[in-house]
């Protein structure tokens, strides 16, 4: 299809740029939805945004999970197609999407047997549980579009098309746009369902995105339509799926418990403390969401080329994407450390001290934010080579380190001793990063020999 992209011959830089470019903005349109949500809900009542915030960790770990297949369908896909190797193409897909759908089968059972216990772990006020509740039974019914839509657009990203999905996505944001305030509020001839609207709004979009999938999949004849997903499960490519995914889904877990736990800290600080955490974390995703998408490209171009044994186009796009993250890291540093105080001043003009506490947050952690890119975008080379496990290994590590480095920092620079703990840890997985992957390399002469003794898989497609 004339969307793909390229990977495997041709100018390295450009092929690169015309693939991130729809992947960063898909990943600003992933964020977009749960501030939509947030928006809305903020109208209907504080009771609501508590209601659905406490939901909210549930999801992340669904979407966790979800990791599993994708990255296990990312990595062998863009390698067997890098090959030309159709059998295996085939087998990767349908044992990806099996290995799917049997772990969505085994979260719904969870949260469906103990919906009432995990939100009950909150022990929130009887009005707010009501809420949680009526919005995750909602979510619970949908979680076949949170596990479907992903794995879809993998089959795309892998084989260079990152345009499709982005289209897609944002299809299902608009969807959900203009359904949320007629589902919350009632208007017209909606019912007014309050937090259950929203969740309905948030489970159709992700329908309307698998239903579109399936739509193109016909029209176009992709691989996805003509598999039989029901034939006997191959275990050895099961179990590749899992050795794939398993690291990077305990990555995002980890990631969301150690969150938990750095909002009490910032807690114990106040209201502006908190205030001044929530929007400044949203202004750094700015980087670190563009850093994902590039990774994302930079995966799929290793996977392919390394499929393809093309080892020194793997070099040459190691060099061009350390420049590109080098420049682009160092400009988004320079900006947050320079304009702190105006970018906080713009999104709360009228307390000075959320403005003084952001602005700290901002320029502490703009130290970091070069090793910051230089961790995501490295993490996408090894992921694309199927060298899974080094780069979760590296980031679980040193997230977890945030929270002693930030018991020890509070007590003598307060709640800046917390946001230095941040800066801290991303500068040394950035830094590490790098030398893992100049290990790795040197160990297997530029990926050329022992690969398997490295690996996160059990059967290699290549």
């Amino acid at each position: 299809m004339s969307r793909r992209v390229n990977l495997l011959e041709g100018d390295i830089l450009s092929s690169m740029i015309k693939m991130s470019l729809p992947l960063m903005a898909t990943a600003f349109i992933q964020i977009a939805y749960s501030l939509v949500d947030l928006i809305w809900l903020g109208k209907l009542s504080t009771d609501a945004v508590a209601a659905v915030g406490c939901v909210g960790f549930f999801v992340w770990i669904a979407q966790a999970l979800t990791l599993i297949a994708k990255t296990g369908l990312s990595v062998g896909m863009s390698q067997a197609y890098g090959k030309s190797d159709k059998e295996g193409l085939v087998s990767i897909l349908r044992s990806g999407f099996q290995v799917n759908f049997i772990i969505y089968v085994l979260i719904t059972l969870i949260f469906l047997i103990f919906r009432k216990n995990l939100i009950g772990f909150y022990k929130l006020d009887p009005s707010v549980e009501i809420l949680a509740l009526e919005y995750f039974d909602v979510i619970i019914a949908g979680l076949i579009f949170l596990f479907l839509a992903p794995a879809l657009s993998t089959c795309f990203y892998s084989v260079g098309d990152s345009t499709l999905p982005f289209r897609i996505s944002a299809i299902a944001l608009i969807t959900n746009i203009i359904l949320d305030p007629l589902l919350i509020f009632g208007i017209g001839i909606f019912p007014k369902l309050g937090v259950r609207g929203a969740a309905i709004a948030t489970v159709f979009a992700q329908f309307i995105q698998v239903v579109l999938y399936i739509a193109v999949g016909i029209k176009h004849n992709e691989i996805y339509v003509k598999i039989n997903f029901f034939e006997k499960i191959d275990k050895t490519f099961c179990l590749d799926i899992l050795s794939l995914g398993i690291p990077i889904c305990l990555t995002s877990i980890v990631h969301a418990l150690i969150g938990i736990k750095l909002n009490s800290y910032v807690a114990s600080f106040g209201a502006a403390a908190i205030a001044a955490y929530t929007i400044g974390a949203q202004i750094e995703s700015v980087s670190w969401m563009s850093a994902e998408g590039f990774a994302t490209a930079i995966s799929t171009f290793f996977g392919q080329n390394y499929g393809a044994g093309q080892y020194e186009r793997l070099r040459e796009a190691r060099n061009k994407s350390l420049e590109i993250l080098t420049i682009a890291g160092l400009i988004i540093s320079s900006l947050m450390f320079i304009f702190s105080r105006q970018i906080f001043e713009f999104f709360i003009p009228v307390d000075p001290e959320v403005i003084a506490i952001g602005s700290n947050y901002l320029k502490i952690n703009a130290i970091s934010e070069l090793f910051l890119a230089y961790e995501i975008g490295v993490t996408g080379m090894l992921n694309g080579l199927g060298l899974t496990r080094y780069p979760a290994f590296n980031t679980v590590i040193f997230n977890v380190m945030r929270i002693p480095i930030a018991l020890a920092l509070m007590p003598i620079l307060g709640v800046n001793g917390l946001w230095a703990s941040m800066s801290i840890s991303s500068f040394i997985k950035g830094f590490v990063m790098l030398i893992i992957y100049n290990v790795l390399r040197n160990k297997t002469d530029g990926f050329r020999n022992n690969m398997s003794k490295y690996v996160s898989r059990v059967k290699s497609v290549v």
